[in-house]
C-alpha cells in the first residue's frame, strides 16, 4: 500500500512514520526543507498524488481554501490538490470541508468515536501541561472550574481530580450533573455560575460562556484556558482589558503530544481501510 501524507503539523510526520512501521510505502508533501526522513520519500504534491494509493490529509485540512501546510512556504489550493489526487480514497478530519471538491470517496477519521476519545485524552493531558507550566499556584488544592462535560470535560476533570484539585463542572443536562456528583466533583448549573471563587477555569464549550459580565466577576489572579475551537467561548478583549491570564489553546495534541496523535491517526485510518 502506497500512502501519501499531505500537509499538517508535526503529528502528520509521526503519522507517516507510523504508516512505515505498519508496512506502508510512504511519501509526504507540504513540508519544506526536508531532505530525508527514515524510509519516507519527500515529494512534491503532484508526485505524491501520482504515486499514492490513498491520500491522508490533516485533522483540519483547510486554511482559507488552501491545504493546511504550516511547515511549507508555498500555498496549494485545495481544489488543485484534490484534482491531482483524482478518484483515489482520501482520509482526513473535517471531511465535509472537502466533499464539494472531491472526485472520489472522502473518509472522515475524526468522526469516529475511538479517534475522538483518544484525541480528547491527549487534549486533556496537554491542558494540564499548560496549567502546570504556566500557573504560579499548585494544582493540588486549587479551586478549578470546567465548563462542559463532553469528552474533553470528562477526561480533564478525571485528571485534575486525581491531582488533588477541587473540581467543579458546569453542565446543562440533569444526567451529566448527576454523573459529575457521582464522580466526586461539584456539579454546577450554568444559571448559578459564580466565577469569583475559582483560581483556574477551563472552557470546553464552543459558545460564548464567559462574556464581559462573567469576566468582570473573576479573580484578578485567575488562570483561564479556553480549549474550544474558534472563535472560542471567552470574551478575550474583556479578559485583556482586565489583564487576566487567558490562553486560547487550539490543536493541543499536535503541539504537546504529536507522536501519540500521529499514531492515533494511522491506527484509525488502518481500521477504516479494513472495515
Amino acid at each position: 500500500m502506497k500512502t501519501a501524507i499531505f500537509g499538517g503539523d508535526k503529528r502528520m510526520l509521526f503519522a507517516a512514520k507510523a504508516f512505515v512501521e505498519a508496512g506502508h510505502e510512504v511519501c509526504i508533501a507540504g513540508f519544506d526543507d526536508m531532505i530525508s526522513l527514515c524510509e519516507i520519500q519527500i515529494c512534491t504534491p503532484s508526485e505524491a498524488a501520482h504515486l499514492c494509493d490513498i491520500a491522508v490529509l490533516p485533522v483540519r485540512p483547510l486554511s482559507g481554501g488552501f491545504l493546511n501546510t504550516p511547515f511549507s512556504r508555498e500555498k496549494l489550493p485545495i481544489a488543485e490538490l484534490i484534482r491531482m489526487i483524482g478518484k483515489k480514497p482520501v482520509y482526513t478530519g473535517c471531511a465535509d470541508q472537502l466533499r464539494s471538491y472531491a472526485l472520489g470517496e472522502v473518509h472522515d477519521y475524526a468522526a469516529r468515536e475511538d479517534f475522538v476519545w483518544q484525541n480528547a485524552q491527549l487534549t486533556a493531558e496537554g491542558a494540564v501541561g499548560l496549567l502546570v507550566s504556566g500557573y504560579e499556584g499548585s494544582v493540588y488544592g486549587s479551586e478549578i472550574l470546567i465548563t462542559g462535560f463532553g469528552r474533553i470535560g470528562k477526561c480533564l476533570s478525571k485528571l485534575l481530580t486525581a491531582m488533588g484539585a477541587h473540581v467543579a463542572v458546569a453542565a446543562r443536562k440533569p444526567a451529566d450533573l448527576a454523573m459529575i456528583a457521582q464522580f466526586g466533583m461539584e456539579p454546577v448549573d450554568y444559571t448559578a455560575l459564580d466565577c469569583s471563587v475559582y483560581q483556574v477555569i477551563f472552557n470546553t464549550v464552543p459558545a460564548m460562556i464567559f462574556d464581559q459580565e462573567k469576566i468582570g466577576d473573576m479573580r484578578d489572579d485567575v488562570y483561564l484556558i479556553d480549549l474550544s475551537s474558534k472563535p472560542g467561548g471567552v470574551d478575550f478583549q474583556a479578559a485583556e482589558a482586565r489583564d487576566l491570564t487567558c490562553v486560547h489553546a487550539l490543536s493541543l495534541p499536535g503541539k504537546t503530544a504529536p507522536l501519540a496523535a500521529g499514531t492515533i491517526i494511522k491506527d484509525t485510518v488502518v481500521k477504516m481501510m479494513g472495515a
